[in-house]
């Protein structure tokens, strides 16, 4: 039959891993078409693009990297042309930032988004929470703030100074109907800023820290919900969290706790269950997973365990489903090789190989008194071949033959179904 799967291409041109091969292209296949998300990546094995594919065409949101991972180029297609591009997070020839700067979470979603002329905030600032939600709008020129919130609401507010026994301003905030709102600013004798409250429009407090001359966040910041509630704590340098940052629930308890390097997950990060027990342990480098991922469940027990190398997981991996436990190794984030699933007791429940995440050559299940259920038979995640399906006693209750993934007999029985152009790959 046609392509389908995990096209891969390996290069032996790496600099870095002379004679060993990289991994450049990593395609989705159906039906001898593209589709879906396909990878390409730096000779020296750095992603670089990510382009979504459908019925073989370039279709919706396309991304570029930098080599350090950091998100450069957004790009929209409809069918092959492209309907718009932004360049984002880029640097002019003097390593200055110009234009807009944007980070995403591990869903897509944009988590902050900022605007630079000339290597100084100019523009929107703002971030968003979990949901989406934007949480902070700040304005800047050449640096400065000039507008936390919105115009329309900033004509309706009554700016308030505070000014100590000599005169000078110790206190500077705004107000509408009596309900702070934006950024509320305290200052020490010299008129430098010491603290400073971050509002949203509707009175909630949801930042508290230091802002510096230039409108960098800078030095120990704490977030809150918006019912009052600790959210996060931790520092920022150049505007760019930084450090060690804890994050809570809201019963007060540690959700996750980790350090950033220039605004991006780095080293150790451990997520922790409501009751304190740890859930999620793993490592970062410059915002990608790479090293040991465990998972466990409130009990401690272990869900699932392996390894990350730049964002993908790679060499063995194991995992604890429902009754089973499930283990097999990856390349570059697909299924490579046998895999084999074992009852709670140990006895073998399944064992097949994957080539380049398809199922591939003869899969085998078995009933926990270890007699054979199943056989399948795959080529390149295409069904093909006599697929058997046994009882408990070892006869023989079912065939299905296959040919290019379509059922052609049962039980020697020819069968007509509707045809179909859609491959789908299990």
């Amino acid at each position: 039959g046609e392509k389908s799967g995990y096209s891969v291409t390996y290069s032996y041109d790496n600099p870095l891993r002379p004679g060993r091969a990289t991994v450049i292209e990593k395609e989705l296949y159906v039906n001898g078409r593209r589709e879906g998300n396909s990878y390409y990546y730096y000779p020296t094995g750095e992603l670089k693009q990510i382009v979504y594919y459908k019925n073989g065409k370039k279709h919706g949101l396309a991304r570029e990297y930098s080599r350090d991972s950091t998100l450069i180029t957004v790009m929209d297609y409809n069918e092959n042309y492209l309907v718009n591009r932004e360049r984002i997070n880029r640097r002019d020839s003097q390593g200055r930032k110009q234009g807009t700067f944007r980070e995403y979470d591990s869903s897509g979603r944009i988590k902050k988004e900022e605007n630079y002329l000339d290597d100084q905030l100019h523009g929107y600032y703002r971030e968003y929470d979990g949901d989406g939600e934007l949480v902070v709008a700040m304005r800047y020129e050449r640096g400065k703030i000039v507008e936390e919130i919105d115009e329309d609401i900033r004509e309706l507010l009554d700016m308030k100074n505070t000014y100590d026994e000599q005169g000078r301003l110790v206190f500077q905030g705004g107000y509408r109907e009596g309900v702070p709102v934006g950024i509320h600013r305290f200052y020490d004798t010299t008129g430098t800023v010491v603290n400073a409250y971050l509002y949203n429009e509707n009175g909630q407090k949801i930042s508290e820290g230091i802002i510096d001359i230039q409108g960098n966040r800078t030095g120990a910041w704490t977030d809150f919900y918006n019912t009052g509630e600790i959210r996060a704590k931790g520092a920022y340098l150049n505007n760019q969290r930084s450090g060690t940052w804890t994050y809570y629930y809201r019963s007060g308890g540690i959700e996750q706790k980790g350090r950033f390097e220039r605004g991006r997950f780095h080293g150790d990060w451990t997520w922790y269950y409501p009751n304190g027990n740890v859930w999620r342990e793993e490592r970062y480098l410059n915002g990608r997973e790479d090293g040991e991922f465990v998972e466990y469940d409130q009990g401690g027990n272990i869900l699932s365990k392996g390894q990350y190398i730049n964002g993908e997981k790679d060499g063995e991996w194991l995992y604890q489903v429902g009754d089973h436990t499930e283990r097999g190794s990856y390349i570059i984030g697909l299924r490579e090789g046998e895999w084999k699933y074992y009852y709670s007791d140990g006895t073998l429940q399944y064992e097949g190989y994957y080539s380049r995440g398809n199922p591939d050559k003869k899969h085998k299940y078995y009933y926990p008194s270890g007699a054979l259920k199943e056989e399948q038979y795959y080529e390149m995640g295409i069904r093909e071949k006599n697929w058997k399906k046994y009882d408990e006693e070892g006869n023989l209750v079912m065939t299905i033959t296959y040919r290019n993934n379509v059922e052609q007999r049962i039980n020697g029985v020819r069968i007509r179904l509707p045809e179909s152009d859609v491959t789908l790959i299990r």
